[in-house]
């Protein structure tokens, strides 16, 4: 998938997409899956960003991605599915899972689209 859309809720289509969840999308830092040989989605992240630390975004820090405006909400603290992906990993990645987000500003994502902070 080359570019998704946002709406009011998150992604077209995903799951936890609803206006009133704050956890509508989640990011992680591309280096986080380099130091863990993790393919993208191997541990459902929605947004994989290469070159900004993601755990170092602020709650309520707005962010451009693409033509869509989100809003960092919270952390995400890894649960026992990562341990079935791959052992240990629910350890490794206290305090790395990535951050949450929801839609400010609907529209489309693309792949290599720039984050501006």
């Amino acid at each position: 998938m080359d570019s998704v859309n946002t709406t009011d809720g998150g992604f077209d289509g995903d799951y936890h997409a609803r206006n009133s969840n704050r956890r509508q999308i989640l990011m992680i830092s591309a280096e986080i899956l380099r130091q863990f040989e993790l393919e993208p989605g191997a541990i459902h992240e929605n947004v994989v960003i290469d070159g900004i630390d993601v755990m170092s975004l602020q709650e309520g820090q707005q962010l451009k991605m693409g033509e869509a405006i989100l809003e960092v909400t919270t952390p995400c603290e890894p649960c026992v599915q990562m341990d079935r992906i791959k052992q240990g990993l629910k350890n490794a990645l206290r305090d790395r899972r990535g951050m949450f987000a929801r839609v400010l500003r609907p529209g489309p994502i693309r792949v290599g689209d720039t984050v501006e902070c």
